[in-house]
């Protein structure tokens, strides 16, 4: 899945503000697992939020690294070929045609 924020300008796409891409799971029915997109999700926000809170403890000259929820958020997370990012980019803009589901 790609996330894309674009800046409008007069309702006309002008640039990309930030990408992301994720990982969807399927169970074997071919339905979305809303679960664990949701657990990487909140893996994902603990990695980013973990390290303020911890720089303000005491707790933060300790040797040992719980990195569980950085493991889990990167499962979620891919980075396309630079070609397919492209396309991702160009169709958010309208400068592509893409087929619509």
């Amino acid at each position: 899945m790609a996330n894309v924020v674009v800046e409008l300008v007069a309702s006309e796409p002008v640039r990309v503000l930030r990408t992301t891409y994720s990982v969807l799971a399927f169970d074997a029915d071919g339905r979305l697992d809303p679960g664990r997109f949701e657990k990487q999700q909140f893996a994902l926000a603990e990695s980013v939020v973990a390290p303020v809170i911890a720089s303000s403890s005491d707790e933060s000259n300790q040797p040992v690294v719980v990195a569980t929820a950085r493991f889990i958020a990167q499962g979620g997370h891919w980075i396309p070929s630079p070609a397919v990012a492209r396309a991702i980019e160009e169709a958010a803009l309208g400068q592509r045609q893409y087929a619509r589901l």
